[in-house]
Protein backbone atom coordinates (compact mmCIF):
# COMPACT_ATOMS: atom_id res chain seq x y z
CA UNK A 1 0.00 0.00 0.00
CA UNK A 2 1.35 3.34 -1.06
CA UNK A 3 1.33 5.70 1.55
CA UNK A 4 1.92 9.61 1.38
CA UNK A 5 5.41 11.15 2.39
CA UNK A 6 5.03 13.24 5.68
CA UNK A 7 6.44 16.26 4.34
CA UNK A 8 4.28 16.43 1.86
CA UNK A 9 1.00 15.30 4.26
CA UNK A 10 2.64 18.29 5.91
CA UNK A 11 2.31 21.13 2.91
CA UNK A 12 -0.89 20.08 1.89
CA UNK A 13 -1.94 20.43 5.38
CA UNK A 14 -0.67 23.79 5.55
CA UNK A 15 -2.04 24.97 1.77
CA UNK A 16 -5.50 23.42 2.83
CA UNK A 17 -5.70 25.95 5.92
CA UNK A 18 -4.44 28.78 4.15
CA UNK A 19 -7.27 28.55 1.49
CA UNK A 20 -9.82 27.57 4.80
CA UNK A 21 -8.87 30.82 6.59
CA UNK A 22 -8.79 33.11 3.08
CA UNK A 23 -12.03 31.90 2.49
CA UNK A 24 -13.04 32.66 5.76
CA UNK A 25 -11.81 36.19 5.89
CA UNK A 26 -13.86 36.60 2.69
CA UNK A 27 -17.18 35.48 3.81
CA UNK A 28 -16.76 37.78 7.05
CA UNK A 29 -15.63 40.86 4.89
CA UNK A 30 -18.82 40.01 2.20
CA UNK A 31 -21.30 39.79 5.25
CA UNK A 32 -19.99 43.38 6.83
CA UNK A 33 -22.35 46.26 6.57
CA UNK A 34 -21.41 48.99 4.58
CA UNK A 35 -20.04 52.12 6.33
CA UNK A 36 -20.92 55.53 5.55
CA UNK A 37 -18.55 58.78 5.68
CA UNK A 38 -19.24 62.50 5.07
CA UNK A 39 -22.42 64.55 6.96
CA UNK A 40 -23.23 61.75 9.63
CA UNK A 41 -20.98 59.35 8.56
CA UNK A 42 -21.09 56.59 11.69
CA UNK A 43 -17.11 55.97 10.63
CA UNK A 44 -16.74 60.18 10.15
CA UNK A 45 -14.84 61.95 12.93
CA UNK A 46 -15.02 65.40 11.30
CA UNK A 47 -17.26 67.72 12.37
CA UNK A 48 -20.05 66.92 10.14
CA UNK A 49 -19.76 63.04 10.66
CA UNK A 50 -21.28 61.29 13.60
CA UNK A 51 -18.73 58.63 14.93
CA UNK A 52 -19.32 60.65 17.98
CA UNK A 53 -22.92 59.79 18.81
CA UNK A 54 -22.99 56.09 17.32
CA UNK A 55 -19.57 55.48 19.11
CA UNK A 56 -21.93 56.22 22.68
CA UNK A 57 -24.41 54.48 21.28
CA UNK A 58 -22.20 51.30 20.50
CA UNK A 59 -20.55 51.09 24.13
CA UNK A 60 -23.86 51.19 25.52
CA UNK A 61 -24.59 48.22 23.67
CA UNK A 62 -26.71 49.23 20.56
CA UNK A 63 -25.89 48.14 17.24
CA UNK A 64 -26.13 50.74 14.41
CA UNK A 65 -26.79 49.81 10.94
CA UNK A 66 -26.04 51.66 8.07
CA UNK A 67 -28.93 51.44 5.47
CA UNK A 68 -29.37 52.88 2.17
CA UNK A 69 -31.48 51.02 -0.54
CA UNK A 70 -35.41 50.10 0.42
CA UNK A 71 -34.22 46.79 -0.07
CA UNK A 72 -31.72 46.50 3.41
CA UNK A 73 -33.87 48.63 5.02
CA UNK A 74 -36.84 45.82 4.65
CA UNK A 75 -34.94 43.76 5.13
CA UNK A 76 -33.12 44.94 8.14
CA UNK A 77 -36.67 45.39 10.08
CA UNK A 78 -37.88 41.95 9.15
CA UNK A 79 -34.73 40.73 11.97
CA UNK A 80 -35.73 43.84 13.78
CA UNK A 81 -39.01 44.63 13.76
CA UNK A 82 -38.46 47.58 17.50
CA UNK A 83 -35.43 49.10 15.85
CA UNK A 84 -35.26 52.96 15.68
CA UNK A 85 -34.84 54.38 12.67
CA UNK A 86 -32.97 57.11 12.17
CA UNK A 87 -33.56 58.95 8.76
CA UNK A 88 -31.12 61.72 7.32
CA UNK A 89 -31.79 62.87 3.71
CA UNK A 90 -28.04 63.33 3.29
CA UNK A 91 -28.25 63.31 -0.62
CA UNK A 92 -32.03 64.57 -1.54
CA UNK A 93 -32.86 61.52 -2.27
CA UNK A 94 -36.10 61.57 -0.42
CA UNK A 95 -36.75 65.49 -1.32
CA UNK A 96 -37.17 64.51 -5.08
CA UNK A 97 -38.82 61.33 -4.74
CA UNK A 98 -42.36 60.95 -5.87
CA UNK A 99 -45.20 60.30 -2.89
CA UNK A 100 -45.30 56.27 -4.00
CA UNK A 101 -42.00 56.36 -2.50
CA UNK A 102 -42.67 58.17 1.05
CA UNK A 103 -45.54 56.67 1.18
CA UNK A 104 -43.86 53.03 1.38
CA UNK A 105 -41.71 54.33 3.82
CA UNK A 106 -44.88 55.53 5.70
CA UNK A 107 -45.98 51.54 5.84
CA UNK A 108 -42.54 50.11 6.29
CA UNK A 109 -41.70 51.91 9.30
CA UNK A 110 -43.33 52.60 12.22
CA UNK A 111 -44.37 56.26 13.33
CA UNK A 112 -43.01 55.65 16.97
CA UNK A 113 -40.52 54.76 15.56
CA UNK A 114 -38.95 57.41 13.30
CA UNK A 115 -36.37 59.90 14.29
CA UNK A 116 -35.94 62.46 11.65
CA UNK A 117 -32.29 64.68 11.31
CA UNK A 118 -33.74 67.36 9.56
CA UNK A 119 -36.71 67.73 7.72
CA UNK A 120 -37.20 67.99 3.71
CA UNK A 121 -39.50 69.97 2.77
CA UNK A 122 -42.14 67.27 0.76
CA UNK A 123 -41.32 64.25 3.80
CA UNK A 124 -43.40 66.09 6.49
CA UNK A 125 -46.75 65.74 5.13
CA UNK A 126 -46.11 61.77 4.16
CA UNK A 127 -44.31 60.65 7.21
CA UNK A 128 -44.77 63.42 9.83
CA UNK A 129 -48.03 64.19 10.57
CA UNK A 130 -48.54 67.48 12.90
CA UNK A 131 -45.55 68.94 11.68
CA UNK A 132 -46.03 71.30 8.74
CA UNK A 133 -42.40 72.77 7.02
CA UNK A 134 -39.08 73.44 7.82
CA UNK A 135 -37.92 77.43 8.72
CA UNK A 136 -34.22 78.45 8.32
CA UNK A 137 -33.15 81.08 10.93
CA UNK A 138 -29.32 82.93 11.47
CA UNK A 139 -27.25 80.81 14.03
CA UNK A 140 -28.96 81.24 17.46
CA UNK A 141 -26.11 81.13 19.92
CA UNK A 142 -28.38 79.89 22.66
CA UNK A 143 -32.11 77.57 22.68
CA UNK A 144 -33.40 77.55 26.31
CA UNK A 145 -36.35 74.97 26.57
CA UNK A 146 -39.41 76.83 27.28
CA UNK A 147 -41.96 76.85 30.09
CA UNK A 148 -44.60 74.96 28.37
CA UNK A 149 -42.47 71.81 27.05
CA UNK A 150 -43.81 68.62 28.00
CA UNK A 151 -41.12 66.71 26.57
CA UNK A 152 -38.54 64.95 29.25
CA UNK A 153 -35.42 64.76 26.96
CA UNK A 154 -35.58 68.40 26.05
CA UNK A 155 -36.50 69.08 30.07
CA UNK A 156 -33.45 67.30 30.92
CA UNK A 157 -31.39 69.10 28.50
CA UNK A 158 -32.03 72.15 29.51
CA UNK A 159 -30.69 74.47 26.74
CA UNK A 160 -29.16 73.54 23.16
CA UNK A 161 -26.71 75.62 21.10
CA UNK A 162 -25.72 76.79 17.79
CA UNK A 163 -28.98 76.30 15.77
CA UNK A 164 -29.79 77.12 12.79
CA UNK A 165 -33.66 75.81 11.76
CA UNK A 166 -36.63 75.05 13.23
CA UNK A 167 -40.49 73.09 12.57
CA UNK A 168 -43.36 74.87 12.41
CA UNK A 169 -46.17 72.44 14.09
CA UNK A 170 -49.82 71.80 14.21
CA UNK A 171 -52.46 71.03 16.52
CA UNK A 172 -50.88 67.17 18.25
CA UNK A 173 -47.18 67.62 18.04
CA UNK A 174 -45.17 69.26 20.57
CA UNK A 175 -42.41 71.11 20.78
CA UNK A 176 -39.21 72.64 22.20
CA UNK A 177 -36.57 75.13 22.09
CA UNK A 178 -38.76 77.85 20.66
CA UNK A 179 -37.05 80.62 18.05
CA UNK A 180 -38.18 84.14 18.66
CA UNK A 181 -40.11 84.52 15.19
CA UNK A 182 -38.22 87.46 14.32
CA UNK A 183 -35.36 85.42 13.49
CA UNK A 184 -37.79 82.69 11.30
CA UNK A 185 -39.92 85.63 9.64
CA UNK A 186 -43.10 83.42 10.74
CA UNK A 187 -46.67 84.36 12.87
CA UNK A 188 -45.88 80.90 14.93
CA UNK A 189 -43.07 79.87 16.76
CA UNK A 190 -40.65 77.25 15.13
CA UNK A 191 -39.30 74.58 17.45
CA UNK A 192 -36.03 72.93 17.24
CA UNK A 193 -36.54 69.52 18.72
CA UNK A 194 -40.21 68.00 18.29
CA UNK A 195 -42.40 65.26 18.52
CA UNK A 196 -45.47 64.05 16.86
CA UNK A 197 -48.57 62.85 18.48
CA UNK A 198 -47.69 59.77 16.99
CA UNK A 199 -44.23 59.51 18.83
CA UNK A 200 -41.83 60.33 15.64
CA UNK A 201 -38.98 62.29 16.83
CA UNK A 202 -37.85 65.38 15.00
CA UNK A 203 -34.04 67.21 14.96
CA UNK A 204 -35.09 70.45 12.73
CA UNK A 205 -31.22 71.11 12.14
CA UNK A 206 -29.54 67.91 11.11
CA UNK A 207 -26.04 68.96 12.77
CA UNK A 208 -27.48 68.44 16.50
CA UNK A 209 -26.24 64.77 15.67
CA UNK A 210 -23.27 65.61 14.49
CA UNK A 211 -19.91 65.39 16.39
CA UNK A 212 -19.75 69.46 16.58
CA UNK A 213 -23.38 69.51 17.38
CA UNK A 214 -22.62 66.65 20.58
CA UNK A 215 -21.00 69.17 21.81
CA UNK A 216 -23.17 72.56 22.29
CA UNK A 217 -24.67 71.40 26.16
CA UNK A 218 -27.83 69.61 25.73
CA UNK A 219 -27.59 68.29 22.30
CA UNK A 220 -25.96 65.17 23.45
CA UNK A 221 -28.78 64.13 26.08
CA UNK A 222 -31.60 64.54 23.15
CA UNK A 223 -29.63 62.57 20.80
CA UNK A 224 -29.40 59.47 23.44
CA UNK A 225 -32.44 59.87 24.46
CA UNK A 226 -33.90 59.50 20.95
CA UNK A 227 -32.22 56.78 19.36
CA UNK A 228 -31.84 54.48 22.59
CA UNK A 229 -35.50 53.67 22.67
CA UNK A 230 -34.11 49.85 21.30
CA UNK A 231 -31.28 47.90 20.84
CA UNK A 232 -30.93 48.52 17.33
CA UNK A 233 -30.57 51.84 15.14
CA UNK A 234 -30.78 51.68 12.00
CA UNK A 235 -29.13 54.66 10.36
CA UNK A 236 -30.92 55.58 6.98
CA UNK A 237 -29.17 57.57 4.67
CA UNK A 238 -30.87 56.63 1.38
CA UNK A 239 -29.66 56.17 -2.15
CA UNK A 240 -32.98 55.10 -3.68
CA UNK A 241 -30.91 54.48 -7.10
CA UNK A 242 -29.84 51.17 -5.68
CA UNK A 243 -33.45 49.80 -5.12
CA UNK A 244 -34.39 47.59 -8.18
CA UNK A 245 -36.03 49.22 -10.89
CA UNK A 246 -40.00 47.41 -11.42
CA UNK A 247 -39.99 47.76 -14.99
CA UNK A 248 -36.77 46.21 -15.44
CA UNK A 249 -33.96 43.22 -14.41
CA UNK A 250 -32.37 43.81 -10.69
CA UNK A 251 -28.57 44.84 -11.32
CA UNK A 252 -25.76 43.09 -9.08
CA UNK A 253 -25.37 45.64 -6.33
CA UNK A 254 -29.48 45.20 -5.87
CA UNK A 255 -29.64 41.54 -5.69
CA UNK A 256 -30.15 40.18 -1.93
CA UNK A 257 -27.04 39.77 -0.15
CA UNK A 258 -27.31 36.21 0.01
CA UNK A 259 -27.63 35.85 -4.08
CA UNK A 260 -24.33 37.86 -4.21
CA UNK A 261 -22.42 35.54 -1.33
CA UNK A 262 -23.46 32.74 -3.72
CA UNK A 263 -22.07 34.08 -6.61
CA UNK A 264 -18.96 34.56 -4.64
CA UNK A 265 -18.85 31.39 -3.43
CA UNK A 266 -19.40 29.99 -7.13
CA UNK A 267 -15.99 31.41 -8.43
CA UNK A 268 -14.01 30.37 -5.31
CA UNK A 269 -15.26 27.11 -6.19
CA UNK A 270 -15.19 27.03 -9.63
CA UNK A 271 -11.69 28.43 -9.36
CA UNK A 272 -11.03 25.54 -7.18
CA UNK A 273 -12.21 23.22 -9.63
CA UNK A 274 -10.15 24.53 -12.56
CA UNK A 275 -6.93 24.40 -10.49
CA UNK A 276 -7.76 20.88 -9.60
CA UNK A 277 -8.51 19.45 -13.01
CA UNK A 278 -5.88 21.26 -14.81
CA UNK A 279 -2.81 19.86 -12.51
CA UNK A 280 -0.37 17.63 -14.01
CA UNK A 281 -1.44 13.65 -13.20
CA UNK A 282 1.63 12.27 -15.55
CA UNK A 283 5.11 12.30 -16.30
CA UNK A 284 6.58 14.42 -19.53
CA UNK A 285 6.24 12.43 -23.51
CA UNK A 286 9.70 12.68 -24.82
CA UNK A 287 10.80 12.48 -28.23
CA UNK A 288 14.47 10.90 -30.01
CA UNK A 289 16.23 14.03 -30.17
CA UNK A 290 17.56 16.14 -32.60
CA UNK A 291 14.67 16.72 -34.49
CA UNK A 292 14.52 15.86 -37.62
CA UNK A 293 13.77 18.69 -40.28
CA UNK A 294 14.16 18.75 -43.98
CA UNK A 295 16.29 22.32 -45.42
CA UNK A 296 13.34 22.62 -47.96
CA UNK A 297 11.01 22.75 -44.65
CA UNK A 298 13.87 24.58 -43.08
CA UNK A 299 14.12 27.45 -45.92
CA UNK A 300 10.09 28.08 -46.57
CA UNK A 301 9.51 28.32 -42.76
CA UNK A 302 12.27 30.97 -42.97
CA UNK A 303 11.08 32.45 -46.05
CA UNK A 304 7.38 33.01 -44.96
CA UNK A 305 9.18 34.73 -41.60
CA UNK A 306 11.32 37.43 -43.87
CA UNK A 307 8.31 37.83 -45.90
CA UNK A 308 5.62 38.25 -42.81
CA UNK A 309 8.45 40.82 -41.18
CA UNK A 310 9.00 42.65 -44.58
CA UNK A 311 12.77 41.90 -44.11
CA UNK A 312 13.77 41.65 -48.09
CA UNK A 313 17.50 42.57 -47.30
CA UNK A 314 17.69 39.35 -44.99
CA UNK A 315 15.99 37.01 -47.86
CA UNK A 316 17.85 38.76 -50.35
CA UNK A 317 21.46 38.30 -48.28
CA UNK A 318 20.08 34.22 -48.03
CA UNK A 319 19.67 34.03 -51.96
CA UNK A 320 22.71 35.61 -52.55
CA UNK A 321 24.47 32.67 -50.74
CA UNK A 322 22.34 29.90 -51.94
CA UNK A 323 23.53 31.22 -55.39
CA UNK A 324 26.59 31.55 -55.06
CA UNK A 325 26.90 28.01 -53.37
CA UNK A 326 25.17 26.51 -56.30
CA UNK A 327 27.51 28.53 -58.84
CA UNK A 328 30.64 27.24 -56.97
CA UNK A 329 29.24 23.34 -57.85
CA UNK A 330 28.24 24.14 -61.10
CA UNK A 331 32.23 25.62 -62.09
CA UNK A 332 33.35 22.57 -60.24
CA UNK A 333 35.28 24.72 -57.41
CA UNK A 334 35.57 23.80 -53.78
CA UNK A 335 33.43 24.38 -51.21
CA UNK A 336 35.76 26.69 -49.36
CA UNK A 337 36.44 29.09 -52.53
CA UNK A 338 35.58 32.99 -51.41
CA UNK A 339 32.61 34.44 -52.95
CA UNK A 340 35.57 36.57 -55.21
CA UNK A 341 37.02 33.72 -56.76
CA UNK A 342 33.47 32.29 -57.85
CA UNK A 343 32.37 35.60 -59.04
CA UNK A 344 36.02 36.01 -60.99
CA UNK A 345 35.71 32.53 -63.13
CA UNK A 346 32.02 33.36 -63.44
CA UNK A 347 32.66 36.59 -65.55
CA UNK A 348 35.79 34.65 -67.52
CA UNK A 349 32.97 31.59 -68.26
CA UNK A 350 30.26 34.59 -69.54
CA UNK A 351 32.54 37.14 -70.40
CA UNK A 352 31.35 40.31 -68.29
CA UNK A 353 32.96 42.30 -66.26
CA UNK A 354 33.55 41.20 -62.84
CA UNK A 355 32.16 44.38 -61.56
CA UNK A 356 29.04 43.72 -62.88
CA UNK A 357 28.63 40.30 -61.26
CA UNK A 358 29.74 41.76 -57.62
CA UNK A 359 27.28 44.72 -57.92
CA UNK A 360 24.73 41.88 -58.22
CA UNK A 361 25.85 39.76 -54.85
CA UNK A 362 26.71 43.12 -52.62
CA UNK A 363 24.55 44.12 -50.30
CA UNK A 364 21.44 46.34 -51.48
CA UNK A 365 22.38 50.46 -50.86
CA UNK A 366 18.86 51.45 -49.72
CA UNK A 367 15.43 49.43 -48.30
CA UNK A 368 13.96 47.16 -50.74
CA UNK A 369 10.56 46.88 -51.43
CA UNK A 370 9.11 44.05 -52.34
CA UNK A 371 8.97 44.90 -56.39
CA UNK A 372 12.79 45.02 -55.99
CA UNK A 373 13.19 42.28 -54.28
CA UNK A 374 11.71 39.88 -56.69
CA UNK A 375 13.38 41.55 -59.72
CA UNK A 376 16.66 41.19 -58.02
CA UNK A 377 16.13 37.36 -57.61
CA UNK A 378 15.78 36.95 -60.82
CA UNK A 379 18.88 38.52 -61.94
CA UNK A 380 20.34 35.68 -59.83
CA UNK A 381 17.94 33.23 -61.48
CA UNK A 382 18.96 34.39 -64.26
CA UNK A 383 22.95 34.00 -64.18
CA UNK A 384 22.48 30.78 -62.39
CA UNK A 385 20.55 29.57 -65.65
CA UNK A 386 23.40 31.17 -67.86
CA UNK A 387 26.03 29.22 -66.24
CA UNK A 388 24.28 25.65 -66.18
CA UNK A 389 23.24 26.51 -69.88
CA UNK A 390 27.14 27.37 -70.85
CA UNK A 391 28.34 23.68 -69.15
CA UNK A 392 25.32 22.00 -70.77
CA UNK A 393 25.79 22.46 -74.15
CA UNK A 394 29.86 21.93 -75.02
CA UNK A 395 31.41 24.29 -77.50
CA UNK A 396 32.96 23.63 -80.67
CA UNK A 397 36.55 23.33 -79.23
CA UNK A 398 35.65 20.87 -76.63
Amino acid sequence: MKTVPRRKLGWITVVSLVIVAWLAVLTWIAFQPQRTEGDLGIDDETNQGAAGITSVLENQGIAVRPVQSMTQLRSELSSHPEATVLFHDANSEMQNSSYERLEELAELVPADQRVFAGVPGTVAQYLLDGVDTTVQAPVVDQLEVNESCRLDAAREATDINNIRSGVLLRDGAQGCFAFDTDDTGTEQPAYAYAETSEGSIVFADWQMLSNAGLHDNGTATLATWALGQSDIVIWFQPDFSLDPDHHGDLSPVQLPDWVRMSIVWGVVVTGIFLLYIGRRTGPVITEPLPAEVSAAETTVGRGRMYAKGKHHGHALGMLQQASLARLARMLQLGPGTAPEAILAETATQLHRPVAELQQLYSPPAHELTSKDFVSWAQHLQQLEHQVRDRFAAPTKES
